[in-house]
């Protein structure tokens, strides 16, 4: 996967070596492209691995310094131009030299001020010090970890695990978050030696004392003012929006949009300019509804359609495409790896920057995954009563039906899933001075759920073309965060920005609930009762092209016996094999809904041999 990852030490021995290694283990598919630097001293070595098609990311060096990059830099030209007017001088128009230079002269308060998705890994050879530096949203991820004095960084964990001496611990509390929420929170991983960099923030490293440093330079926050009247509030977040999606279409050659039937990538493609081309791709079984509908929207905006059709031919490699997906995440990231199957199709299509429409569900939060919001979360009154809900509704898909202990007393016991509540409150304490608590969910949803979990969806999309998210813009997010709730439950903001730009799109039936646009309840709900009554009907194009739950009981049931009823896993010492069996056979049953705690325990046993017996290490669950 494009990414950086490097190291640097006071005691330098085979850098280069260590440096190649490292790299090796982040470079998937032959069109990617290795960029390393090594100091003649040996106290520093940095890589790139980058995408051909793209050139996004790579190494630089100027005024001793040397900056290693991954990612893009949204309206770099105004940037530069501003730079260029306090007497900066540059010689071309790279990125790795627009961040150089703003760092340089500006510091921090440059980083606060730039539009863009990347990490960044910059040593300075006169100070032996290395700053690590991640974006607004952080939703590029950097690893890093301390061993034997150095300090050691990375894209992906197996990278750090190429380095002599790195604990391989796992981490329980770490641990406890992803079987409880299905991700983690915080700067936790799997290990109990590596973290990732928070959000909006730079890690500095002295080479000479081995003094580390994390800062922020500054998140986004609620906006201070709003406009007073509700329609001026409406058109402020439409302008925003706008601003936001042409500022990541302009000048784009290869662009793709991600196209489903519902509300958030029909409302991206309303507002991309004119001049810029753009191929929309949908993802369903033969005629669904998303198909339908985006092929729709597509002929309405006059751009050029495909469509990847899903079948059950998907399932006779399941297992092979999950193994990749574990491979590309590290085991940090709980899917069932569908999506692997459409990647192949951007690069035969000719995408290489593709726009997702990501966090779109800030703007409609009643359908957010486990984050949706309920009447009883617009009524919580307090800190008490949004965590209980928050810990019910997170918890409640993953834990929520196991009966009795799931992990050992080795690994925690009771106290593995207690160390994820407490972690999940002091998540949303961070944002205890925000009212309603309400709103807090809002916080939580952008700094964990779209940092930690839809970060890591994106990173397997990365290895075949840039991926934009036009709804993650700084002026955007910080408008929606002090919006009161009510505006942002449902369609109320697409549906203005679609009346101002593409009216059209309003009568587009919303796959998600088989009715248009703006309908009324009692319509919504007729429609959604439709839609369940022809699926359960067999109707052709009305069943959900994924069926997970179903498919763990029959195609899958195989695999899962194999790998979770296996000596290996069950002897890891993580959970109780009673619980284990348990689990699965009332899944077969049907007495239970395990499907997501049966996943992430297939995710967590495929990354331990991914990860650990393939170059045979072994892990441990406790130190």
């Amino acid at each position: 996967m494009p990414g950086i990852c490097g190291i640097t030490t006071s005691s330098p021995s085979d850098t280069r070596t260590l440096v190649d290694a490292m790299a090796s283990r982040q470079h998937h598919y032959p069109w990617q492209h290795t960029h390393t630097w090594v100091s003649n001293d040996g106290h520093a070595g940095l890589a790139s691995i980058t995408l051909d098609s793209r050139g996004t990311g790579g190494l630089a060096e100027d005024y001793g310094v040397v900056l290693a990059f991954d990612g893009e830099l949204y309206a770099a030209r105004e940037a530069r131009s501003q730079l260029v007017r306090h007497g900066v001088s540059f010689n071309g128009d790279s990125v790795l030299e627009l961040l150089m230079h703003g760092l340089t002269r500006e510091g921090l308060r440059f980083l606060a001020s730039l539009h863009g998705c990347f990490a960044a890994a910059m040593w300075d050879q006169q100070q032996h010090r290395l700053t690590l530096i991640s974006d607004r949203f952080g939703m590029r991820p950097l690893y890093w970890a301390q061993v034997n004095g150095a300090l050691v960084f990375a894209s992906e964990i197996k990278a750090l695990l190429a380095v002599p001496g790195l604990s391989r611990s796992m981490s329980p509390d770490g641990l406890g978050q992803f079987f409880a929420f299905g991700q983690y929170l915080g700067d936790r991983t799997s290990f109990d030696a590596i973290s990732v960099l928070p959000a909006a923030s730079t890690l500095e490293f002295d080479a000479v004392t081995g003094h580390v440093q994390v800062q922020s330079y500054g998140g986004v926050e609620p906006a201070a003012d709003l406009p007073t009247t509700r329609e001026a509030v409406l058109d402020a977040v439409a302008d925003a929006f706008v601003a936001s999606v042409e500022r990541q279409t302009s000048d784009i050659r290869g662009l793709g949009l991600s196209l489903s039937g519902g509300l958030d990538a029909r409302t991206i493609l309303a507002v991309v300019p004119g001049n810029s081309p753009v191929t929309t791709v949908s993802l369903g079984i033969p005629g669904s509804i998303d198909h339908r509908a985006a092929e729709l929207l597509s002929a309405l905006a006059g751009r050029p359609h495909h469509e990847q059709m899903l079948d059950g031919s998907f399932l006779g490699r399941f297992e092979e495409h999950l193994r990749q997906m574990v491979r590309l995440t590290d085991g940090q990231y709980l899917d069932q790896g569908i999506v692997l199957t459409t990647l192949p199709m951007y690069r035969d299509l000719g995408i290489t920057t593709l726009l997702r429409g990501h966090a779109g569900e800030l703007l409609h939060m009643r359908k957010a995954y486990a984050f949706s919001l309920d009447a009883e979360a617009l009524s919580v009154p307090d800190q008490p009563a949004l965590d209980a809900w928050l810990w019910r509704h997170l918890s409640g898909y993953m834990v929520g039906a196991v009966e009795g202990e799931l992990f050992t007393p080795s690994a925690g016991g009771s106290d593995v899933l207690q160390q994820a509540r407490t972690a999940l409150r002091a998540r949303v304490a961070a944002a205890r001075d925000v009212t309603p608590p309400v709103q807090r969910v809002w916080q939580l949803f952008v700094g964990e759920r779209l940092r930690r979990e839809t970060a890591l969806s994106l990173q397997m999309f990365r290895s075949f073309a840039e991926v934009r998210v036009p709804y993650l813009d700084p002026a955007l997010v910080s408008l929606l965060l002090a919006l009161p709730p009510e505006l942002k439950l449902d369609d109320t903001l697409q549906s203005h920005i679609l009346r101002r730009h593409k009216p059209e799109f309003l009568r587009v039936v919303n796959a998600n609930t088989g009715a248009p646009m703006g309908s009324s309840a009692f319509k919504t709900r007729l429609a959604s009762l439709q839609m369940k009554v022809y699926a359960k009907l067999g109707v052709p194009g009305y069943q959900p092209y994924e069926r997970l739950g179903l498919w763990l009981t029959r195609e899958l049931k195989p695999l899962v016996h194999r790998v979770l009823l296996s000596d290996r896993f069950l002897q890891r010492g993580l959970f109780v094999p009673e619980a284990v069996g348990r689990i699965v056979s009332q899944h077969e049953a049907r007495t239970h809904n395990h499907t997501f705690l049966i996943m992430a325990m297939l995710i967590f046993e495929i990354a331990q041999e991914e990860l650990f017996e393939a170059s045979g290490e072994t892990s441990r669950v406790v130190a």
